[in-house]
């Protein structure tokens, strides 16, 4: 078949470069030009009358050109880019345009296409390291095994004030004579064979004399025997979070000033003795007590463990603080008090109000030292203990579910006569994780210490109590004990 002078024509006037292979509808070369020639390296003696499926490299490229020659049968026309590999670094992207042309004689096919060559072999390490010194945001520095600077990133200039010609060649220790112990720990990764980063913070001073924060991490580098060849460094300027850190400590303390200065001093009289003590876990507690003379007769004391500890638990304690003195000279009853606190929860912290709901545990209980009674209500908090001077232990769990639950059940409330010099015991949960991993366990415990130590003095019992298994100097969870001797 042969490619009359009219199709010829119509295939001249392309740009430069350019390579075109003309097909029959069998997708066989009846035509190529001299570019494409020299694009696909085969010589045209070898190109004319072979498939055109010889320009295809592999079967990826098979299944896109049956759909390049299908979209062409269909439409007429079809264009866009092939890309395959040349060797292992470079890949080479046709611009293809296929097209079908109709001459007097036949029906033949247009493939336009040409090269565009791109790199794609990973840059050297080297390469990648003067980026990472010129555009990280931390400062990045390279030292030799002897410690002497080799490399130091525009970073390392902002943080330290150094220039990079002031410093290479230098020991970096040296750019820090004052500060020798901290700079011995910040550059020495390898304080034994097997570390191979060291990680820390600490303050040095910069060339201008100033002082700046850091965070670092100096990491090793080594051949591939294993040996020790210099150090990278990457150091971070922290000093901002620093002084906010400091200045939320001032605040976190201020806060904690206040809650244990609204804590109610214990009450001393020939009638009733009381002491506490009282154990944040963190800096701020969600645990609280308080006691209060309502008259010449009567004391109200409650004990409270807000959900959770920390500022939240201890802001919603704080909240709690504000109503009780009224609310239980007020009030006095053990049942209404919940109720009037179940009611104020409820408002603060409605069920739709973003899911938000805060529960929390109390013991109320009201003295009585005319009738000789206690009245009392439990809301899901740890039975309290009350020890009579005959050694008889009686737990204080009559009442109902933790106050802001969702589920509503009446609160019941509990009545105890005494007659003689009586002990009552109140605490939070945090110090059962302490004396044993079992709750139960910790329970029976607290009973048997109770009883055992009931004839001390109320400081002396709780000490007791506290340094029996171990001393909780950073508890798990808040720790709050109250013990009133009734005489």
């Amino acid at each position: 078949m042969k490619l009359d002078l009219q199709a010829i024509r119509k295939t001249y006037g392309h740009r430069t470069g350019e390579g075109i292979v003309i097909t029959d509808r069998n997708k066989m070369i009846v035509a190529v030009n001299d570019e494409a020639v020299a694009l696909t390296g085969y010589s045209k003696e070898q190109l004319i009358g072979q498939s055109f499926y010889l320009l295809v490299s592999d079967e990826h490229h098979v299944e896109k050109y049956e759909f390049i020659w299908k979209s062409v049968l269909e439409n007429g026309y079809w264009e866009g880019e092939i890309d395959y590999l040349v060797d292992n670094d470079r890949k080479l992207a046709q611009t293809l345009t296929v097209y079908a042309l109709t001459s007097a004689a036949d029906e033949f096919y247009i493939w336009r296409f040409s090269n565009i060559e791109t790199t794609i072999c990973s840059p050297e390490p080297e390469q990648i390291l003067q980026a990472i010194y010129q555009t990280a945001p931390i400062a990045v520095i390279s030292l030799c095994k002897n410690m002497a600077v080799k490399e130091w990133g525009n970073a390392a200039e902002a943080l330290f004030g150094w220039k990079r010609e002031e410093v290479i060649g230098r020991e970096f220790v040296s750019l820090f004579p004052d500060q020798l112990p901290r700079m011995a720990m910040f550059s020495h990764p390898l304080k034994e064979e097997k570390e191979r980063i060291a990680t820390g913070e600490c303050t040095v001073r910069r060339k201008d004399g100033t002082f700046v924060d850091v965070a670092y991490s100096a990491i090793s580098v080594t051949d591939s025997g294993g040996n020790v060849t210099g150090y990278i460094i990457m150091a971070n300027d922290i000093t901002k979070q620093k002084q906010k850190e400091m200045e939320y400590k001032k605040q976190v303390e201020l806060a904690k000033k206040i809650q244990q200065s609204v804590l109610t001093p214990p009450i001393q009289n020939g009638a009733v003795t009381m002491d506490a003590i009282y154990i944040p876990s963190d800096d701020l507690s969600g645990d609280m007590y308080a006691c209060y003379q309502i008259d010449y007769d009567r004391y109200g004391v409650i004990i409270i463990d807000v959900m959770g500890h920390g500022i939240s638990s201890s802001l919603v304690g704080m909240l709690l603080r504000s109503l009780l003195r009224g609310l239980i000279v007020r009030v006095i009853d053990p049942v209404y008090v919940a109720i009037e606190l179940e009611n104020h929860v409820r408002n603060l912290f409605p069920s739709n109000a973003n899911e938000l709901r805060y529960l929390f545990s109390m013991i109320y209980l009201v003295i009585d030292t005319k009738k000789k009674q206690i009245e009392y209500t439990n809301a899901g908090h740890p039975a309290g203990l009350l020890i009579t001077e005959d050694g008889e232990v009686i737990e204080l769990d009559k009442g109902g579910l933790a106050i802001g639950s969702p589920f509503s059940v009446p609160f019941e409330k509990g009545i105890i006569r005494y007659r003689r010099r009586t002990r009552l015991f109140l605490y939070t949960d945090g110090i059962l994780e302490e004396i044993d991993p079992s709750i139960l366990q910790s329970m029976n415990k607290i009973r048997h210490y109770a009883k055992m130590y009931s004839h001390l003095p109320d400081k002396q019992f709780l000490r007791m109590l506290i340094d029996r298994d171990r001393s909780p100097a950073n508890p798990a969870d808040d720790i709050c004990l109250l013990s009133i001797t009734i005489q």
